[in-house]
């Protein structure tokens, strides 16, 4: 039987912090010699009241943001479902740039400031 996780790139360090009353999780991924800190997008989006498919499409259809977006096999906290799931990611030096594409007008009301 393979393994899930043949092939894909799996975290050697998970961590979760608070941010604005919100639980955000970070992951690096050794690639080669060096390490990558990558954030999982959906969770980013739905905090900012944003739908994910939307933001989804919006990310392949930029060609930076396209380019660096991996499916990262992270472990979810018991309240989320549990277990290791495969999660859109972007390298944290990219979220900015996806930051940047969102209009103000989209996010939820009560964080707009």
């Amino acid at each position: 039987m393979a393994d899930k996780h043949e092939g894909s790139l799996v975290p050697v360090e998970q961590k979760t912090i608070v941010f604005y009353d919100d639980e955000l999780t970070a992951v690096r991924v050794k690639e080669g010699k060096s390490s990558t800190v990558y954030v999982p997008v959906r969770r980013l989006a739905e905090n900012l009241g944003l739908t994910w498919p939307s933001q989804l499409n919006r990310i392949n259809r930029d060609n930076v943001l396209k380019e660096g977006v991996r499916g990262l096999f992270i472990m979810n906290t018991p309240g989320r479902g549990g277990g290791t799931q495969e999660m859109t990611c972007l390298p944290i030096d990219l979220v900015p740039g996806w930051l940047f594409g969102i209009q103000t007008s989209r996010v939820k009301e009560e964080i707009r400031p």
